[in-house]
């Protein structure tokens, strides 16, 4: 038995889910603890609350027995009994590919985003297939998908919001400056480039890029925050920033020609250069 634990918003949902299929690719009797979402999540105001999302992606997971759960009771007991029945507990190392976490055939594994290709060697495609985003027929979205067709479309994620708490952790890799170079690639390449915008905060995003022309793709907040994830895989082209989010909208982008633009790094502090695929490009801040 091998039990993810799931935690934080849709992308690091995606990357868990993607461990947690590539487990089941290669045999293995798998299951979800979704415990964080009832009663380990921080309330310091500093990270948005978060609800379990996969289901808006057609999505769905076996969960564990509650008494296998991390969260929840906590006693001597309880652990001996999941440490017993389950095995040892293992951990992304450092938000990096953790080639160790591949070779594990029981146990429990945690702490982690799990973003990269190599997490998925055997299941990318059933992955890719099993996708379906829910209410991608409401008329703002089939209007901006469209207009997204009809152009040489280049998405531009700018992650604000809570990000802006924690300026240690995510501040100063995705700058001005690495999105003035982005643009300044993107334009070299595609002459006829139409961005548009997509951000938690988009009017504070706008005035911070300060590029004319842009389109700002807006309402898809709260639980309609996904689509901004539908609409940005549905661009041509995608300049991301330091955000699983932002990460899966580009993956899922698998056209012909594409150009993905990434920061050098996703988090200060830690070497997370492996967690980008070896066909996008990186600019620094």
């Amino acid at each position: 038995m091998i039990i993810v634990q799931f935690s934080g918003g849709l992308g690091n949902q995606l990357g868990q889910y993607g461990l947690y299929l590539e487990y089941e690719a290669r045999g293995f009797k798998t299951y979800a603890d979704l415990s964080w979402y009832r009663n380990g999540q921080s309330t310091d105001g500093k990270v948005d609350i978060r609800s379990m999302e996969l289901s808006l992606l057609g999505l769905s997971v076996k969960e564990c027995p509650k008494l296998y759960e991390y969260y929840g009771k906590q006693g001597g007991l309880h652990r001996y009994i999941r440490r017993l029945c389950v095995g040892h507990t293992y951990m992304e190392e450092g938000y990096k590919f953790t080639p160790a976490l591949l070779d594990v055939d029981r146990g429990y594994v945690m702490g982690g985003s799990f973003i990269g290709e190599e997490y998925i060697t055997n299941c990318a495609d059933e992955l890719r297939s099993s996708i379906s985003f829910k209410g991608t027929d409401a008329p703002y979205i089939k209007e901006m998908e469209r207009r997204i067709s009809e152009t040489d479309s280049v998405s531009i994620h700018m992650r604000l919001g809570d990000y802006l708490n924690n300026n240690s952790l995510y501040g100063n890799i995705c700058t001005p400056e690495y999105y003035r170079r982005a643009v300044e690639h993107i334009r070299s390449n595609v002459p006829d480039a139409t961005f548009f915008l997509f951000s938690n905060d988009v009017k504070a995003a706008s005035e911070l890029l300060g590029i004319e022309g842009v389109v700002p793709v807006e309402g898809n907040t709260g639980d309609r925050s996904y689509l901004d994830m539908y609409l940005m895989s549905r661009c041509r082209h995608n300049i991301i920033a330091n955000s699983t989010f932002s990460w899966w909208g580009a993956w899922l982008n698998n056209k012909e020609g594409r150009i993905v633009i990434c920061p050098t790094t996703l988090l200060n502090g830690y070497d997370n250069g492996s967690v980008y695929c070896n066909d996008w490009v990186r600019i620094g801040s």
